[in-house]
Parts: structure tokens; sequence; C-alpha cells
């Protein structure tokens, strides 16, 4: 199913695997209409076998105060892998919090490889197999209460889209603007790992991954940071 749903296969995988749910499972009591998809990160233990079992714990981690909003940053782990997803809930800042550390990222000044993909109108209810229903993503009257046109395709969609045929061992994600089923992405790669992909309007998603232990800048690539 997640094979239909990006496109191939990858090592992301393990992000709904272990969500099972989607990142809006322990958002209880929020306005889901106001609830953005902000940032993914993913390490991976090991290879996640073909059939077998599991215990996967979450933990809500954090909540950092945005001002505009506040960042829930919820974190799935297994034996096999860990994965940490922040959701942006707006109008719940300003509670006195701390507002957290600001990842960056950049893509270097250099040519990348590029692809493009052009999603399908039902991409969203494909990628809605995996266990992700929030109603953003097939329900129009939701996706109008939260200002848009119509549902949105899921962020992790576009990142599985994004990183299939890829064999890595950490991945890191922002996601900055909404991709709607029938868009096509341009997929842009570098050597280095960074990826950045986008629709007509713009850059929807940006970030990297590590390839092996010890990646060109000589951290370790399971550092869980």
């Amino acid at each position: 199913m997640y094979g239909a749903a990006v496109g191939g296969y990858s090592p992301a995988f393990a992000i709904p695997l272990l969500q099972h749910g989607g990142p809006q499972l322990g958002l209880t009591g929020a306005d889901m209409t106001q609830v953005l998809h902000a940032e993914q990160s993913l390490w991976l233990r090991r290879r996640v076998p073909a059939r077998g079992s599991a215990v996967v714990t979450k933990t809500v981690t954090d909540i950092y105060d945005k001002g505009s909003g506040a960042l829930v940053v919820s974190t799935w782990e297994s034996d096999h892998a860990r994965t940490r997803s922040s959701c942006f809930i707006k109008g719940e800042g300003g509670f006195g919090g701390e507002r957290g550390e600001t990842r960056t990222f950049e893509v270097p000044d250099a040519e990348p490889d590029v692809s493009f993909f052009r999603t399908s109108p039902d991409q969203a209810l494909r990628y809605r197999e995996t266990g992700d229903v929030n109603p953003m993503h097939h329900d129009p009257e939701f996706a109008a209460r939260a200002g848009f046109g119509k549902p949105i395709l899921h962020g992790l969609c576009t990142l599985g889209i994004t990183v299939r045929g890829m064999d890595f061992t950490e991945l890191h994600a922002r996601f900055t603007a909404p991709v709607f089923p029938g868009d096509e992405l341009k997929i842009e790669h570098w050597p280095t790992g960074e990826f950045r992909t986008s629709t007509t309007a713009g850059q929807v998603l940006i970030g990297s991954v590590r390839f092996s232990e010890v990646d060109n800048r000589g951290k370790s690539a399971r550092s869980d940071s």
C-alpha cells in the first residue's frame, strides 16, 4: 500500500509504520483545522524486517511557544527506528513557554539531479490507506474550514515520493507549502543528500538524508539529535 501511495519503496516506510495513524494522533483537544505538519525526522537503527512485530512507544517530547501558535513535537520509538513529528497549531501560542530551536535547511550551490512526478487526483486516498486518516486530506468541508479550496495531499506522501528509491539511515525534512492531488512535483536531489520539492506555485518541501554512519561533514548518522 505504501509503494502504491508514493510510487515506490524507501526506508521512509518506517514513518507510517511507527505512527500508524498519522502525526495528528495525540493532539487531543486541538482544533485539527488549525494543525499543520511542520517537520519530520527519521533515524533507522536497523533494517525493518519483512514480517514480525514490535513495541512502539510514543511520547509528546516538547511543546514550544512560537508566538502565533504552538509547536507540538511527538516521538515514536521502536528497536528498529525512531521518528519525530512536529505539528504547528495556529492560534495556540503566547502561553509563555520556551520558543525552541529552529533547524535550518539549505541546498548546495550546485546543479541537482532533477525528476518530475505527477500526482494523481486520488493520491491522498491512496496514502490514506497507510493509516493517516486526517480529514484534511479527504473531506472537502473540513479542508475548507482549514482555509483550503479542496483537500490537500499528506506531507508524508510528498516526502515519500521525494525519497522513493533512496537507501538512507537518517532523514530530516520541513514542509513549507501544501500540495494538492493532481499537482506535478519537481524533485531535486544533490549527491550530498540534500533534496527539495516544488510545484508550479513554489517550494513545498526541503530536507536532507544521510547515507552512511558518517557523512561528509563528519557527523554521526545515528546521533538521534
